[in-house]
């Protein structure tokens, strides 16, 4: 029987996961963080590791730099759970011989097993061994209404594990999903409570000594989102919360991109997040299309910069430095989003917006205005003159992949 370590920070998610690598044929053993994994690595030397990149204590990272410098755990093979959204930590596993890196706001238990059996000789059946799901090493602190769902989980998994061979091979992959979506969805109003309540406690300490800690337990609350939206087919919802997860990492990193801006995307993107779960949307939400996204500013570098922000998640955008050159592009053809600087020569951007939603192709078209302007009268100016949202300069990569995808979400 092959052994997996599997490396989680939320009791429910590695309940989940480790049922059904355990149902699949694997020796499963979980750690809630980085320095637990550490040790569980040295006692049991798995031959596979399933690792979050973003966990407490010591990231994904930690404990790929721990692995690859101990002889005996160099040749351990490696699947991450990443965030599209944080190409950096991607890449620094994938420098470490990371064999598999999957979208965390796309896995699924059934993807994950297997990627698995792809990457090791598939378990046979070793009938002498029990198949039971493996606890945690040690308690982690999750919410009542995660408790009643880890319950619900354990029992569930006991259940289907007394059916005959026969019984459990006709299990199908897409009752999974509804029993997930169905799992998913009880826990959406305590869910939706305390996302709002997270955040609130964020906003409220602001600049204080607690403001870090308030904005770790917001960040992995979302993680949590992420993941379990993932799993239950909410597709679309997994990736905005795994895009803001992703703002928040870099706020944490650094601390100087902590401003009236990111801290309006936050509550935005969080009330967004809580309202789209009453009533919530239908489970199985289709991935989100592809977009067209027009980015108007005359500066060079910052057009550079905001492509390729947006290309982290997925969407490809048109880039004009003239805003006359930008006008005639929507006069021919629909976009989804569009995003302008506001001081440019020719026509500013407060005018170019006016002038947009005089075309019948862009009345209601979503426009985030990007500036270095803070002052209030500008805001208000720019909401009269039709736009819908703002971001600061200097951008932040992750902040510009949240207000579009909040975006796209809202327009359908």
């Amino acid at each position: 029987m092959k052994k997996v370590l599997f490396v989680e920070d939320n009791a429910l998610i590695a309940s989940i996961y480790s049922n059904k690598l355990s149902e699949a044929g694997f020796e499963v053993r979980v750690a809630e963080d980085g320095l637990v994994a550490m040790k569980l690595l040295l006692e049991s030397k798995p031959d596979l590791v399933v690792l979050d990149l973003l966990m407490p204590k010591m990231t994904g990272v930690d404990v790929l730099k721990f692995m690859r410098e101990h002889e005996e755990l160099k040749s351990v093979r490696v699947v991450v759970f990443s965030n599209s959204f944080l190409s950096n930590l991607a890449e620094q596993a994938v420098a470490m011989r990371v064999e598999k890196a999957l979208i965390k706001a796309a896995v699924t238990p059934a993807r994950l097993i297997d990627v698995i059996n792809q990457m090791l000789d598939k378990p046979g059946e070793d009938q002498s061994a029990p198949k039971k799901a493996a606890a945690p090493d040690s308690a982690v602190e999750i919410s009542k209404p995660e408790r009643e769902a880890l319950a619900r989980e354990k029992s569930a998994t006991a259940a289907n594990q007394s059916k005959s061979g026969p019984q459990k091979e006709n299990a199908s992959k897409s009752e999974t999903l509804t029993m997930m979506g169905r799992q998913f969805l009880e826990l959406i109003p305590a869910l939706s409570k305390e996302l709002r309540q997270l955040c609130r406690d964020f906003l409220e300490a602001s600049a204080s000594p607690d403001q870090t800690e308030r904005l770790i337990a917001l960040n992995r609350k979302l993680g949590f989102l992420t993941q379990m939206a993932a799993i239950a087919g909410y597709h679309r919802t997994a990736e905005l919360a795994s895009a803001l997860e992703a703002l928040l990492y870099e706020l944490l990193n650094k601390p100087e991109a902590m401003n009236d801006s990111s801290r309006h995307t936050v509550a935005a993107s969080v009330a967004f997040l809580a309202d789209r779960f009453d009533p919530p949307e239908a489970a199985n939400e289709q991935e989100r299309p592809s977009a067209k996204i027009l980015i108007v500013d005359d500066d060079v570098v910052s057009n550079r910069a905001l492509a390729q922000a947006l290309g982290r998640a997925k969407l490809s955008a048109t880039s004009e430095a003239s805003p006359l050159a930008a006008l005639t592009k929507l006069e021919q053809s629909a976009y989804d989003v569009v995003l302008m600087d506001i001081t440019m020569p020719e026509m500013d951007g407060l005018v170019l917006c006016e002038k947009m939603r005089s075309l019948p192709l862009h009345k209601r078209t979503p426009v985030i205005f990007v500036t270095s302007h803070t002052d209030l009268k500008t805001r208000v100016q720019s909401i009269l003159s039709g736009g819908n949202d703002f971001i600061s300069k200097p951008i932040s990569p992750a902040e510009v992949c949240v207000k579009v995808i909040t975006c796209l979400l809202k327009t359908g």
